[in-house]
């Protein structure tokens, strides 16, 4: 029922976007520091790890399922034409910056977005001028990144990044409807909150597919990215919204007592 073209993201880019990226990423965690986001940025460093050893180490090394050729893993790299191997070598550097622009980059950005969000949608103000100026500023961030690539050259190699999710999708499934049960569950006279929640995941998933699919980065269809949008990073946000609005209010509290 589902296309399989679902289940396989690619990823076309030069190298360059790696430093581009980071360049980004200074100027993003710098202006959070400047605007006193510190809990933000320790979230989004909490969860970077996490995301990194997913998908850099434990997809990396889990085989892709019996769909594709043996010896094929979840994750697979390609770099200046190169399809890298097992174990990498001298090729350890390279996978390691494209691996650090798409995990821990990725959650630098997006974690601490989401506590901000977050807290606004818990103050009633989700539509604040807060939530438009973050979002805006790590929209037009990402949206510089892939022309910029193209406009200084400072490593043209061409990198393919794919993973094959087909091993992957019943989790992605139940981690949802674990996830959102439990949103749903918790926020039931307040199923707004939920609705939001989810919502607030979408659009978090898209800034981060918008600019990869309009530069040619991704290589695939609109509804790809729709389905992208709904179902990449809400694996994480409802038990991110929880953590952040039940969890640590309570850890606080009960630290605040004991001192």
């Amino acid at each position: 029922m589902i296309p399989h073209e679902f289940f396989q993201a690619h990823r076309l880019f030069q190298y360059d976007y790696v430093y581009v990226d980071a360049f980004f990423l200074v100027a993003w965690i710098a202006f959070l520091l400047y605007k006193r986001e510190y809990s933000a940025l320790l979230v989004g460093a909490c969860i970077a790890p996490i995301i990194y050893l997913i998908d850099a180490q434990i997809w990396w090394n889990a085989s892709a399922g019996p769909y594709y050729p043996t010896g094929t893993h979840i994750r697979e790299y390609a770099i200046g034409g190169i399809s890298l191997t097992r174990p990498l070598g001298e090729s350890w550097w390279p996978k390691f910056g494209a691996d650090f622009m798409m995990t821990i980059s990725y959650a630098m950005y997006t974690f601490p977005w989401l506590v901000i969000v977050f807290r606004n949608l818990r103050e009633g103000k989700l539509l604040s001028s807060s939530t438009y100026t973050y979002t805006l500023i790590w929209l037009t961030f990402w949206m510089l990144i892939p022309p910029l690539t193209l406009t200084f050259s400072i490593n043209d190699s061409e990198v393919h990044a794919v993973r094959y999710m087909d091993t992957q999708f019943r989790f992605w499934i139940a981690n949802l409807v674990v996830g959102y049960g439990l949103l749903l569950i918790i926020y039931r006279k307040r199923l707004s909150i939920a609705l939001s929640v989810i919502g607030i995941g979408f659009v978090g998933a898209v800034i981060m597919e918008l600019p990869l699919y309009l530069f040619g980065i991704r290589p695939t269809g609109i509804l790809f990215i729709l389905f992208e949008g709904f179902f990449l990073l809400n694996q994480g946000v409802p038990y991110v919204f929880l953590v952040t609005d039940k969890v640590i209010p309570k850890l606080s509290s009960w630290i605040a007592a004991q001192y």
